[in-house]
């Protein structure tokens, strides 16, 4: 296959969180007793060029340089991607569909990732990328028409964001909280109330947090602290384990637009919870912002930014 290089421009902002840098933020317009950090991610777009590799009969796509594996993925809601020898250089994935593209970082081990198909069903285009000086040069890429079993499937599977097992422990955390749940609404509040009770906001964490950084769950339960992103990804594990679609959500809130990581969640008849779609009535709300909610300790205050859309705009999912 002809090689396809494009550079990256120092101009350009990095297109997705796990290219992230952290830096505290505080809302100021919320006066409570503690400040709220948020993580910031940096996020670019790659001006790249299109060029698929025929499709194998079984769903995977594959060359000397990487594999793509889709044999799976209308029943997962993901796809599987490694490079097959072990490289010095970093490798680069982009998932795309239609005017929609995001650009993940890929393990140089040949350890196999898995990404999710988030944009709905249709044609995609997926490639792997490996850097080549101050360019990357298109290593693999091939085009597969998602038609998912389950609309939701990949918020209900693990994914590189959102990465657990059967025997994470927060998984059999999850299944220890629930136990005694009547349905899934009750799941999802004891669920949450774990995540903002047990985990406390890791500045220190925030403001050193490298680029290519990825939540390891098991380690946050562990340690009781995170930042945003941590949050995020414990919630939706947890709940992604007993059968609860959820959203790892990246995006801006005010009053600074400050980069921040929050969730959604869906339930049966209910369809999904986001904030953008929240009233609060001054006494309860459908709560997804474990990070604030934890910090600030429950507080009216944050409670009332949180339930306010307004103050939120969502950018990725994941």
């Amino acid at each position: 296959m002809k090689s396809s290089y494009v550079k990256l421009n120092k101009s350009n902002k990095l297109n997705n969180a796990n290219n992230n840098t952290c830096c505290e933020k505080i809302i100021k317009k919320i006066k409570l007793s503690l400040p709220l950090f948020l993580i910031l991610f940096l996020i670019s777009a790659f001006p790249f060029i299109v060029s698929a590799e025929a499709q194998n009969g079984d769903g995977i796509f594959r060359n000397d340089k990487a594999q793509i594996d889709c044999t799976g993925t209308n029943k997962t809601g993901d796809v599987k991607i490694n490079v097959v020898s072990k490289l010095e250089k970093r490798v680069k994935v982009t998932i795309e569909k239609g005017d929609t593209k995001y650009t993940y970082d890929l393990k140089n081990d040949t350890t196999v990732e898995v990404y999710p198909v988030q944009f709905g069903n249709g044609e995609y285009t997926i490639k792997v990328w490996i850097q080549a000086g101050e360019k990357y040069s298109l290593a693999l890429a091939g085009k597969y028409t998602v038609n998912l079993t389950d609309p939701n499937a990949p918020f209900l599977n693990p994914s590189q964001y959102v990465n657990f097992s059967k025997d994470s422990k927060v998984v059999k955390k999850a299944a220890e909280l629930t136990k005694n749940c009547k349905n899934d609404g009750e799941k999802v509040a004891a669920i949450y109330d774990f995540v903002i009770s047990s985990l406390v906001y890791d500045t220190y964490k925030a403001e050193t947090v490298k680029s290519g950084y990825l939540p390891s769950v098991d380690t946050i339960v562990d340690s009781g602290k995170g930042i945003c992103f941590d949050y995020a990804a414990v919630f939706a594990a947890m709940l992604r384990s007993q059968g609860i679609p959820a959203k790892l959500v990246t995006g801006y809130v005010k009053p600074n637009d400050a980069y921040h990581a929050w969730n959604e969640f869906y339930l049966k008849d209910q369809g999904w919870f986001k904030i953008n779609d929240m009233k609060f009535d001054g006494k309860k709300f459908e709560r997804v912002d474990p990070t604030f909610d934890s910090t600030s300790k429950s507080s009216k205050k944050v409670l009332q930014f949180i339930g306010d859309g307004s103050n939120y705009s969502k950018f990725l999912e994941y």
